[in-house]
């Protein structure tokens, strides 16, 4: 019988306890909402007419429409380009690069130090020149290692070999920066 009023005590201590936290609560949001209310009551409140509000309403309406609009153009122009052949769509590609004044003014300005500086630049090749160049390279550098393969002297030491190699090809370079 003990426990069980001890347990009585409890609940109602606790129940007394939630009560007075209630009470609290309650205090604080009417001490807010009169903080508020006085809030409210020392600012002007702003008023509109209704034909003001009508009158935003309907420029927030064409500013809508004119947004709308141009998605749409922008999208049936995206459109368009993406169903021309071939190229597909190049204006990522617009955007991205850089406008044509800038060039311009760029090769412009190359030119000036081309013709100051007056050194000989080698003329620019095609693709299919340029491939071709690289494929004969790449060809006589294959013969020119299999004859050093095949060599007698580079079976026996071909540390030697290389090394007298490397030393014509300085002593060569060093003579064309004379001339």
């Amino acid at each position: 019988m003990a426990k069980r009023n001890i347990r009585a005590k409890a609940k109602s201590a606790v129940g007394a306890i939630k009560h007075k936290a209630q009470e609290v609560q309650a205090k604080l949001k009417k001490a807010a909402r009169q903080e508020e209310m006085l809030h409210k009551t020392l600012t002007p409140k702003k008023t509109t007419t209704k034909k003001e509000k009508s009158a935003l309403k309907h420029t927030k309406l064409l500013k809508r429409f004119v947004e709308i609009k141009k998605e749409i153009k922008e999208e049936n122009a995206r459109k368009n380009r993406q169903k021309t052949k071939v190229i597909g769509d190049l204006q990522p590609l617009r955007d991205a690069l850089p406008s044509l004044g800038d060039i311009y003014k760029l090769v412009k300005s190359r030119k000036k130090e081309t013709a100051e500086s007056a050194v000989a630049e080698p003329e620019t090749l095609s693709a299919k020149k340029k491939i071709k160049k690289k494929r004969t390279e790449y060809v006589s550098k294959v013969q020119s290692l299999e004859k050093v393969i095949k060599d007698k002297n580079f079976k026996k030491n071909p540390r030697e070999v290389i090394a007298n190699h490397l030393r014509n090809k300085y002593q060569a370079m060093d003579e064309d920066d004379v001339e």
